[in-house]
């Protein structure tokens, strides 16, 4: 099991055998009996080894608060721990207790030889009371000042005699920790934010790994400010080892049970809970993200002004940011998320992240002939567009040959700065349209006038090939 702290030279890993009667042990007629359930911190080896009676044995015992003994085996029993994550260390130490108890000296036929490996290299024997044999009592067997990203221990063992005992116990390893590296203004950034929720909805606040490091987000705390501007409802990410990486969006709320019902997930490992969470108003408030030592990482000062002009009531509607570049604070950074994202994108791509190799949008149609019969085949007739900016609409109607409405596909739908729209050939009530020749048009604009037409034909059929 993993302990960690921001004290130096910790305890990182132990093995204590707290569990009895996991190993093997004799039958009476020669075969082995074994069990390791829910032993998933080491392993052991046994292929070459030969036991007759229970009272033989490769296990753990209840002795001293538990233990590793083997008694009268005759072969070498071979443990080995787990492989053990020591990259976040500038070093790492190993110790063990290796003991035994009766009079045999035999130096091939008792023994307890312990040696690690660094990054799957070679096996390297301890540097301390490596090799004990015969009649040596009780040593700390340890090695010091390991260095690399992946460690493991193993002991080799053996014990020919009913009257001894060799054992293993308290295999620790301590780690110093490496000092953790800044995190500077910008590194993390704010990138989307939930603050009027639904009904039985909760707040969400999305953050971005905007460079190149990783970032515990144990160091993280979220926080808002008050009539005063000081901060209040400091309250830390989490008190787990987990990291975000460059590029990752994390999703942080008090309940996940009040954000996935209300929103497309795509990545629910995305989402941290928090044990605590601050109140953000509804109108207007802060929201900051601080290190450890109260530095400011990233703050946004919301106003509910912020959301597109045409979204009437914006319960349930997220605002997203833009662009990364930009500054948190600049109004014209944050947009409501598309209505064809389903107002809200948490734990992954904002639907109005900006696009700057787009200068005007474009419309894409597909294919030229659908056939909804659900046979896998050209099901749906698909709109495909990207905008280049943020806070677009779109009214995409449809009409059939003779020029008559049929289907309203989206009516002033907020639009990301890219996505799609589909249909299934049917009309407004629902019903299955005749087959033949529809006419699509395709209306874009943007809040500051702008409106540009799309137009395309396809043909409503019942059967592809």
């Amino acid at each position: 099991m993993l302990y960690f702290s921001q004290l130096q030279a910790q305890e990182t890993w132990r093995e204590s055998f707290n569990t009895a009667e996991k190993g093997i042990w004799g039958n009476g007629n020669g075969t082995i009996t074994s069990d390791f359930t829910d032993i998933s911190a080491w392993t052991l080896e046994y292929q070459n080894v030969k036991l007759q009676n229970q009272d033989d044995y490769a296990k753990t015992v209840s002795t001293s608060g538990g233990r590793f003994e083997i008694v009268d085996v005759d072969g070498e029993v071979v443990w080995k721990s787990e492989i053990i994550e020591i990259g976040e260390f500038v070093k790492a130490d190993i110790r063990l207790t290796a003991s035994e108890t009766g009079s045999n000296t035999s130096i091939t036929s008792k023994y307890l030889k312990a040696y690690y490996k660094i990054d799957n290299g070679i096996e390297t024997a301890f540097s301390t009371n490596s090799v004990n044999t015969g009649n040596w009592s009780s040593v700390i067997a340890e090695h010091k000042n390991l260095v690399g990203s992946k460690l493991q221990i193993i002991v080799r063992l053996t014990n020919a005699f009913a009257s001894d005992k060799v054992i293993l116990d308290d295999v620790i390893i301590s780690g110093e920790e490496k000092p953790a590296e800044p995190i500077y203004p910008g590194d993390l950034v704010i990138n989307e934010v939930l603050f009027n929720p639904v009904d039985n909805g909760a707040d969400y606040v999305e953050i971005y790994n905007n460079s190149q490091k990783t970032v515990a987000l144990n160091r993280l705390y979220l926080a808002s400010r008050d009539s005063k501007n000081l901060l209040t409802e400091k309250y830390q990410l989490t008190t787990s080892k987990r990291t975000i990486e460059p590029c990752e969006y994390v999703a942080l709320t008090k309940d996940t049970s009040g954000v996935f019902p209300f929103f497309r997930i795509e990545c629910k490992t995305c989402f941290l809970q928090m044990a605590k969470f601050p109140s953000f108003n509804n109108d207007k408030d802060f929201v900051v993200l601080l290190d450890e030592k109260n530095q400011v990482i990233d703050e946004l000062d919301y106003n509910e002004k912020y959301h597109h002009l045409l979204i009437y009531d914006v319960e349930g509607v997220s605002l997203e940011r833009i662009s990364f570049s930009e500054k948190t604070n600049e109004i014209n950074n944050w947009q409501s998320a598309a209505s064809v994202a389903g107002y809200g994108t948490p734990g992954y791509k904002n639907s109005q992240k900006e696009n700057s190799e787009i200068t005007k949008p474009e419309v894409i149609f597909s294919p030229e002939s659908f056939s909804p019969n659900a046979d896998g085949y050209n099901d749906e007739y698909v709109i495909e567009y990207k905008t280049g900016q943020s806070g677009c609409l779109a009214n995409i109607s449809v009409f059939d040959a003779a020029g008559s409405f049929v289907m309203k596909l989206a009516n002033n739908e907020t639009l990301g700065i890219e996505g799609k729209f589909t249909w299934n050939g049917e009309d407004q009530t629902g019903q299955r349209l005749n087959l033949g020749v529809y006419v699509v048009l395709v209306e874009i604009f943007s809040l500051t006038g702008e409106t540009w037409h799309f137009k395309d034909g396809v043909v409503l059929t019942g059967k592809l090939k």
